[in-house]
C-alpha cells in the first residue's frame, strides 16, 4: 500500500501545473500545426519563394510538424493522465514519445545547421551560392538534415543498453549548435571585411550588392531564430543530461513545453521578418475568404 501511494505520488501533476501545462501545449499544437501548414503551403504554391533557402525551411517546418501533431498530443496525454488520474501510464520515458522527440529535436538542430551554412556560403559567395545549390548543395544539405536525425533514434533502439546513448544524442546536438555558431561567425568576419572594402566595389557589381543585401537579411532573421532555438532548447538538454533532473519534476516538464514550443515560433520569425512570406500568406487568407 505504501508503495502504490508513493508511485501515484511520483506520478501526480499538481492541478494547477497541469492545467497551465496542458493549455500551453494545446495552444502550441494548434498554432505551430496551422503555422507550419501554412508555411509549407506557401513554398508550394507561390513561385517567388520557391529558392533554395525557402526549400530547406520547408524541411525544417515539415520537421517542427512532427513536433506539433506527434510529440504534443503525446504528451498532452501525459499530463492529462497525471493531473486527473495520477496515472504513470503515458510515460515521459515511454520508446514512442522518446524517439520522436529525439528525431524531431535532433532535426531541428541539424536543420538550422543546414540553413547556417547555405546562409554563409550565399553571404561569403553570392555570385557562386546559386550553380552550388543548383548543382549538389540543396541535395546534401536535405539529406544530411534527414539522414543524421533518422539514424541517431534508430542507433538508440539497436545499441546495447550499456551504450552511453544519451551522450550520443548530446553529441549530435552539440556538434550540429557548433556548426551553426561557427557559420554565423564567419558571417560576422565576411561582413566586417565587406564593410571595409565596400567604398571599393565598382558600379558593375550593384547587382552582387543587392544580393548580398538579400541575403544578408536572410541571414539575420535566421539568426534570430537560431537564437529562440538557443532560449528554447539548450535548458532542457542541461538540466536533463548536465544536472540530471528527473522527468516527473514539474520544473523538467516546463521545460521541456519550452523546448518543443519552439515549433511554433519559426513560423511567426518569418512571418515577422520576411516579407515575400507576409504578401503569401495575405495571399492564401484572401483567396480562402473567398470560397
Amino acid at each position: 500500500m505504501d508503495k502504490s501511494l508513493e508511485n501515484a505520488k511520483n506520478c501526480s501533476l499538481p492541478m494547477a501545473h497541469g492545467i497551465a501545462l496542458i493549455t500551453v501545449n494545446a495552444m502550441v499544437c494548434i498554432l505551430g500545426s496551422f503555422g507550419n501548414l501554412l508555411l509549407c503551403f506557401a513554398i508550394a504554391t507561390h513561385p517567388l519563394l520557391r529558392r533554395t533557402s525557402n526549400y530547406l525551411l520547408f524541411s525544417l517546418a515539415i520537421a517542427d510538424l512532427l513536433v506539433t501533431l506527434v510529440c504534443e498530443p503525446i504528451l498532452l496525454e501525459i499530463f492529462y493522465n497525471r493531473t486527473f488520474f495520477h496515472e504513470c501510464k503515458a510515460s515521459l520515458e515511454r520508446p514512442p514519445y522518446r524517439l520522436i522527440v529525439n528525431l524531431s529535436c535532433s532535426a531541428s538542430v541539424i536543420h538550422l545547421a543546414s540553413i547556417s551554412v547555405d546562409r554563409f556560403i550565399a553571404v561569403a559567395f553570392p555570385l557562386h551560392h546559386k550553380i552550388f545549390m543548383k548543382k549538389c548543395g540543396l541535395v546534401i544539405l536535405l539529406t544530411a538534415s534527414w539522414a543524421l536525425p533518422i539514424s541517431i533514434p534508430v542507433l538508440m533502439v539497436v545499441l546495447p543498453p550499456s551504450f552511453p546513448k544519451k551522450f550520443m544524442a548530446m553529441a549530435s546536438f552539440s556538434l550540429s549548435y557548433f556548426v551553426i555558431i561557427f557559420s554565423y561567425f564567419m558571417i560576422v568576419v565576411f561582413l566586417l571585411r565587406y564593410k571595409r572594402k565596400r567604398k571599393d566595389l565598382r558600379a558593375t557589381t550593384l547587382s552582387v550588392k543587392f544580393t548580398s543585401r538579400r541575403e544578408i537579411r536572410v541571414a539575420y532573421t535566421l539568426a534570430i531564430a537560431t537564437g529562440v532555438f538557443t532560449v528554447c532548447w539548450v535548458p532542457v538538454k542541461t538540466m536533463r543530461f548536465v544536472i540530471g533532473m528527473k522527468p516527473n519534476n514539474p520544473l523538467h516538464m516546463w521545460l521541456r513545453t519550452l523546448a518543443l514550443s519552439n515549433s511554433a515560433m519559426n513560423f511567426l520569425i518569418y512571418s515577422a521578418r520576411m516579407r515575400a512570406f507576409k504578401e503569401a500568406y495575405l495571399s492564401i487568407f484572401q483567396k480562402m475568404c473567398r470560397l
